[in-house]
């Protein structure tokens, strides 16, 4: 009810001045009274992490009114966004590559937006990227690979896999052993009948297998429902917080 009074004396000043009543009318600057400011700036504590790193991300916001009346709303094209207000928390994705994350502060009347660009490296990890399709004579398949482990950096190793349904017209069961043990048992993974090839990405938490320094055996196994000739594709591994070596066993 204040600023719509507000509003009508303005209008009735401009008025005035219009027709002569009052002079040294500043119409811009009677307006400008009604108008918020409202600036935004973002700082990151680092702008380049290691895969499944973490950096707090701190917003400056300069607003002429209420701060209590801002909503923050957070977004990131790839990774995490932990927290809320003006100071988050931003962990990394499990891929390397760039990433934006972006802020959108609203006021009653105004609505700003700032990002800032994190570098994602993949920093302590093994990577295979062998293409390799698995033999299609049998409804069992495995690949198996000699996984030389000569250093752990971090608590939370990770495993990630993709596979590409290459000829294959029907979906498979996947189990993931490392020295025997499985990770993964019985996966379900794939479609009936894509339309092209169908890719199957995802991260396996493999902390409790491996956690020392040493020579493990690891197994990719499909339970396939049609035997096809180069029907499933592994087409990278990527093994997170360690560093060492992988080959395959024929």
């Amino acid at each position: 009810m204040k600023i719509q009074k507000l509003r009508s004396y303005l209008q009735i000043l401009c008025l005035m001045c219009a027709i002569g009543l009052i002079s040294a009318c500043d119409t811009e600057s009677l307006l400008s009274i009604d108008k918020e400011m409202l600036d935004l700036d973002l700082e990151s504590e680092s702008q380049t992490l290691n895969i499944g790193d973490t950096t707090t991300i701190k917003a400056t916001v300069n607003y002429s009114g209420d701060s209590a009346a801002l909503v923050y709303k957070w977004q990131a094209s790839g990774g995490r966004i932990v927290g809320d207000g003006t100071s988050v928390v931003y962990v990394a994705p499990e891929s390397a590559g760039t990433y934006t994350i972006t802020l959108e502060v609203s006021a009653r009347t105004a609505t700003v937006r700032a990002d800032i660009r994190i570098e994602v490296q993949i920093g302590h990890a093994i990577v295979a990227m062998p293409n390799r399709h698995w033999h299609g004579n049998t409804f069992m398949q495995t690949l198996t690979y000699r996984l030389n482990v000569e250093e752990l950096f971090r608590d939370n190793i990770t495993l990630r896999y993709e596979i590409l349904q290459d000829t294959a017209r029907a979906g498979a069961f996947l189990t993931i052993t490392i020295n025997g043990t499985p990770v993964i048992r019985n996966r379900a993974i794939g479609a009936v009948q894509p339309a092209e090839p169908f890719l199957i990405a995802d991260d396996v938490d493999v902390s409790r297998i491996l956690t020392a320094p040493g020579n493990y055996e690891l197994s990719l196994t499909l339970e396939v429902v049609n035997v096809m000739e180069d029907a499933w594709l592994l087409r990278k591994l990527t093994l997170i917080g360690v560093e060492g070596t992988i080959a395959e066993l024929r």
